[in-house]
């Protein structure tokens, strides 16, 4: 088992032992442990060898047992017994908006809801309002939180899948019949949410490559297999599909299967136009064992990225020469959303400068929470000031990198802001976010951001819209009148590359960086090890159509201190 999945089972325990009622000291001793690991650059199997475990901090000795445990055998006995005991489902209570192990623990032990159907029949059974406690505003909230849930229980988080995903590629990569192997579909778009794993291979038998994948955890049986195409599932449901092609035919079906319906009707209506055959169909002579970019380029099309293939808008633009040159994640030069320990990140600023340094940015701003996120150590003004002054010395500490004195400062209500002016005019940049009062209605909250825009010290909105993928859809806000407010006042508006966030989704994206709206792609990183996570907003940015100019920490330190001024 690698760090993340152990990381992830003491996470569970420590959240079935929450719900279950179990002390709850407990149950932090296993959270703390998961955090620690999840954190952790070391590899636990080279730890264990070396039976250096307990220099983790958080973990003692029954923690230490169970790691080694699921390294020598891959499970976990006494998780195994919590979820025989009370089922794996009762986890994604958790996931909805207004639930957390407490109120998942009273569900469970008062009404017996183990599942998100569970609580679904509660719900229209009136059994809420049995609960102390439970009153028709808190019940109100659940439901449409449940609402959310269920309309993308179908659909998973890009960084959910990831990890399944590499491991199907370099079992199907491995396999002695497959003579090459891709991604395709969702995942080759880099969707964020996707509603399927989806490969391509080269192979005449697949036979070899049901027998491998009936081998890999985590691949659910049954496996299908119908003519040259196979379906199995993995995640609880997810569906997974291999499409296997001739060496004549692949190409070809690449291109077909990662475009959507809307890009690939477009396509073959430009090829009928031509009296060309369809993509798509047996290999017509014209395509056998042409790359995409000559298929593309038969069509008098550029190639297309796999990103810009979510509709036929991206043909248009080709075949108007108005297809954008989409931003790298070489391309970004900085990161202006960090946090340290001194709120609720997990790393010093000095370790959070070393690990930007070493990814090879030019600058780093680091900007902890503001005082009215107390349940995230908010820094008082007082500490803001002392953490300023550290961080100045840190400057003129270390080579090769800048660093700047930023916050993530609370909008507040009102539109106000969290610090005062007089505090905000000695930091390098300000990133003003909304951390509660979700509930305000679109005018409100759209109000509420654009007072926060006209604040001459704000530099960037964070995170814009509050989404979390799969757990809770944005705010209500207009983002249209955001944007304008934003490109008035030249104010960035954050695409936050948090795998569980995402936010500004590309359609959001798109329409600002049209409103002349400077974008920024940040890691909000609570540790080093996130800071790598650029590339998630890089995605977003690309399906947004971005280029680099289009995104502020792409400039040079010069040019941002000069457009930030």
């Amino acid at each position: 088992m690698t760090n993340d999945e152990i990381s992830e089972v003491l996470s569970n325990i420590s959240n079935l032992l929450q719900i279950q009622g179990d002390d709850t000291f407990r149950a932090r001793i296993y959270d703390r442990a998961a955090e620690a690991i999840d954190v952790l650059s070391a590899d636990l199997h080279q730890l264990a060898e070396e039976e250096r475990l307990r220099s983790i901090p958080g973990i003692g000795q029954a923690i230490e047992g169970k790691i080694v445990e699921m390294l020598e055998t891959g499970r976990c006995r006494f998780y195994d017994d919590l979820v025989e005991e009370m089922g794996a489902e009762v986890l994604d209570l958790l996931a909805i908006r207004g639930v957390g192990a407490k109120t998942a623990g009273r569900l469970y032990r008062e009404l017996c809801v183990k599942s998100l159907a569970d609580l679904r029949a509660a719900i229209d059974g009136d059994r809420l309002k049995q609960m102390k406690r439970m009153g028709a505003k808190t019940i109100a909230t659940i439901d449409e939180g449940l609402r959310f849930l269920e309309t993308q229980q179908a659909m998973r988080p890009l960084w959910q899948i990831l990890q399944i995903a590499s491991t199907v590629f370099e079992a199907l990569k491995n396999c002695s019949d497959v003579k090459r192997v891709d991604f395709t579909g969702d995942f080759r778009r880099r969707e964020e949410m996707l509603r399927s794993l989806d490969f391509i291979v080269e192979c005449a038998d697949t036979g070899a490559i049901v027998e491998v994948l009936s081998g890999l955890d985590g691949v659910a049986s049954p496996i299908i297999q119908a003519d040259l195409h196979i379906a199995a599932s993995v995640d609880r449901g997810f569906p997974l599909r291999v499409h296997c092609v001739s060496a004549e035919a692949y190409e070809a079906a690449l291109l077909a299967t990662t475009s959507t319906d809307a890009h690939l009707v477009r396509l073959n209506q430009i090829a009928a136009a031509q009296a060309l055959e369809a993509i798509g169909q047996p290999p017509p002579d014209w395509s056998a064992n042409k790359t995409e970019s000559d298929l593309y380029g038969k069509l008098g099309l550029p190639f297309i990225v796999p990103e810009l293939r979510g509709d036929a808008n991206s043909i248009e633009a080709a075949l108007a020469g108005n297809l954008p040159t989409l931003i790298e994640t070489s391309d970004l030069r900085g990161d202006l959303h960090t946090h340290t320990n001194w709120s609720d990140g997990r790393h010093s600023i000095r370790e959070m400068v070393e690990a930007a340094k070493a990814v090879g940015h030019e600058y780093i701003a680091i900007t902890d929470h503001s005082q009215s996120s107390r349940v995230a150590n908010g820094l008082s003004p007082e500490r803001l000031q002392e953490q300023i002054q550290q961080i100045r010395e840190i400057n003129t500490e270390i080579d090769g990198i800048e660093v700047l004195a930023g916050s993530e400062v609370d909008i507040l209500r009102d539109g106000s802001l969290d610090f005062p002016d007089a505090l905000l005019a000695q930091l390098d940049i300000v990133v003003a976010s909304v951390h509660a009062g979700f509930s305000l209605s679109e005018t409100e909250m759209t109000e509420r951001m654009i007072r926060a825009i006209e604040n001459p010290f704000v530099k960037i909105i964070g995170h814009p819209t509050g989404r979390l993928l799969g757990q809770r859809p944005g705010y209500a806000v207009n983002l249209d009148a955001v944007s304008d407010a934003a490109a008035a006042h030249r104010v960035a508006l954050e695409i936050n590359a948090s795998p569980s966030r995402l936010d500004l989704e590309p359609s959001a994206v798109r329409k600002a960086r049209v409103r002349n709206v400077l974008l920024s792609v940040n890691t909000d990183a609570h540790a080093t090890a996130q800071l790598q996570h650029g590339a998630f907003g890089v995605n977003v940015a690309r399906r947004g159509w971005l280029t680099k100019i289009d995104v502020l920490n792409t400039y040079s330190l010069a040019a941002l201190k000069e457009t930030i001024s």
